[in-house]
C-alpha cells in the first residue's frame, strides 16, 4: 500500500467553508504555512465540479508534493488524479474502496468508536481518523463527541493492533485544544474551520504547525 507521507497537519477543505478566499487560493496559502495533507470534501458539490475543483487542487498543489484527497467519492480519485480517499462508516466499503484503487492509492478510515476501531481493516488502510473528538459546525453530526479521554483510549486499542499506522484526531480541533489532542498519542489533527474560516489561512496553519511541531508535547500514558 501507499506510504501515508506526513499526517500532522491535515486540512479538510470544504469549498463552501472557504470564507476569503477561493479553494486554490485558501489551499495554496495554507499549504505555505504548513498543512501536509488537503482533502477535499463537498457535499454540495455535483461529480463533475467535484472533479474539477480537485482536479485544479491536484494541478496547482504538485510542486509542493501534498497529498490531495478526495472524501467518499472513490471514483473521482482516478478522474481528478488525487492521491486516494477518505471513507466514512456509511461509505463505500474499505475493502471495495482498495479493490477498485489498488494498492498505489491512498485510503484512510474514520472511526467514532472502540468497536469501529477494532473492526477497521487495518491491514487495508494507510491511516485512521477518530472523531469527532469535539463538537463543531462545519458539518452535519449528530453524534455525540467522543473527547479526550474516548480518544485516548481509542488510540491506545489502534496502537496495540498496528504500532505504526498514523493515527488523526478530528472534529471541533484549533489552536486552543491542539496540544490536549496530540498528548493523546495521535500523529496528527484534522482541522476544517480553523483553517478555511481564517482570513489568513497561511497564518493560521503556521500557528497549528508550531503547536504540533516543536512545541509537541510528550504522549500521555494510558
Amino acid at each position: 500500500m501507499h506510504q501515508f507521507p506526513n499526517s500532522s497537519l491535515y486540512l479538510v477543505i470544504n469549498p463552501e467553508q472557504c470564507k476569503f478566499g477561493s479553494v486554490v487560493e485558501t489551499a495554496l496559502n495554507a499549504v505555505k504555512g504548513g498543512v501536509t495533507t488537503i482533502q477535499v470534501r463537498s457535499k454540495a458539490m455535483n461529480d463533475q465540479d467535484f472533479v474539477e475543483t480537485t482536479a485544479n487542487l491536484v494541478r496547482e498543489l504538485a510542486c509542493f508534493h501534498v497529498p490531495v484527497i478526495v472524501n467518499d467519492r472513490v471514483e473521482a480519485v482516478t478522474a481528478a488524479n488525487a492521491s486516494g480517499v477518505h471513507l466514512g462508516q456509511e461509505d463505500a466499503s474499505v475493502t471495495d474502496a482498495r479493490d477498485t484503487l489498488g494498492n498505489q492509492c491512498i485510503i484512510g478510515l474514520t472511526v467514532r468508536s472502540l468497536e469501529e476501531a477494532a473492526n477497521a481493516p487495518l491491514d487495508l488502510i494507510d491511516y485512521i481518523s477518530i472523531g469527532g473528538v469535539f463538537r463543531t459546525t462545519s458539518k452535519e453530526n449528530h453524534d455525540t463527541p467522543i473527547g479526550l479521554d474516548e480518544l485516548q483510549i481509542i488510540v491506545n486499542s489502534i496502537r496495540s493492533r498496528n504500532p505504526e499506522i498514523p493515527i488523526i484526531a478530528i472534529s471541533g480541533i484549533n489552536e486552543f485544544n491542539a496540544m490536549q489532542v496530540m498528548s493523546t498519542g495521535v500523529d496528527g489533527i484534522a482541522v476544517v474551520s480553523a483553517i478555511c474560516e481564517s482570513p489568513d489561512p497561511e497564518g493560521a496553519a503556521l500557528r497549528l504547525r508550531r503547536i504540533i511541531g516543536k512545541d509537541r508535547p510528550e504522549r500521555m500514558t494510558a
